[in-house]
């Protein structure tokens, strides 16, 4: 969706102009040198990026909006979308930059936005899910979570009502959310049964925005910890072998 909104249009000045306020934002680029950028191209598009980086080009900076960015050059004249890879090593830069920024996403969500199985015992993995009632993958995946709460890993549903806010589907999931036991109505949904009509002030809207913007396109899709996403069903000793893999790799890389 941003990526779209990028190549399309453009930036004001108020893009960057609120980066040079937000130092974590601006990961230690000159205040200056934002401030160049933003006169150079306050004729083109209308969001606040999320992140303003450096890359290993000099000259060169990433503009990151969710999971999505743009490089634009150091006067601000150029400016370019795609992956940036590393012919050396052959990592995707870009990649791994959208992976970063999906778990600063998730890191956000608060523990009570969320319908929570928890893993038995200790907890060896955090696996959010979004999902849709109206999902059959989603279903299948709802009958694994019994299995990965007894092999350690917590299931963290957000809602992602696929045909939209006020879909059929998203009210299901408001259903869900609103109920007095969240647990009980997702079993039951997931089950195909009907919980009753419930209103309350809910975070389904603002997840299914969430999901768009760090990369969700269909359900179920899954984010380990450190923010990869996993798209589709996979059979929980299979999820649970590649979470352990993620963790091992990441440990031999540090």
């Amino acid at each position: 969706m941003y990526r779209k909104i990028l190549l399309a249009a453009a930036f004001s000045v108020t893009i960057f102009g609120g980066l040079v306020q937000a130092e974590t934002q601006t990961n230690g680029i000159p205040a200056e040198k934002v401030a160049a950028l933003s006169e150079k191209l306050k004729p083109l598009f209308g969001d606040v990026p999320d992140q303003l980086n450096k890359t290993p080009i000099a000259g060169v900076y990433e503009v990151v909006f969710g999971t999505d960015m743009i490089y634009v050059s150091a006067d601000g004249r150029y400016f370019f979308s795609g992956d940036l890879i590393d012919g050396q090593t052959r990592t995707n830069l870009s990649e791994a930059a959208r992976t970063d920024a999906r778990k600063l996403e998730m890191d956000k969500v608060l523990e009570q936005d969320a319908v929570e199985f928890k893993a038995k015992g200790e907890q060896k993995h955090l696996l959010t899910v979004f999902t849709d009632i109206d999902c059959g993958f989603c279903v299948r995946l709802h009958r694994e979570v019994p299995k990965l709460n007894e092999l350690g890993v917590t299931v963290r549903y957000l809602a992602y009502p696929r045909a939209g806010v006020g879909s059929p589907s998203y009210k299901k999931l408001v259903n869900v959310w609103c109920a007095e036991d969240k647990l009980e109505a997702m079993n039951k949904s997931k089950s195909g049964e009907t919980i009753a009509d419930k209103e309350c002030e809910n975070p389904v809207a603002e997840q299914f925005e969430l999901g768009r913007k760090v990369g969700v396109n269909g359900t179920p899709a899954l984010v380990a910890s450190n923010g990869t996403l996993i798209s589709g069903f996979r059979p929980a000793d299979q999820l649970v072998k590649l979470l352990d893999d993620m963790v091992a790799s990441e440990s031999a890389a540090n």
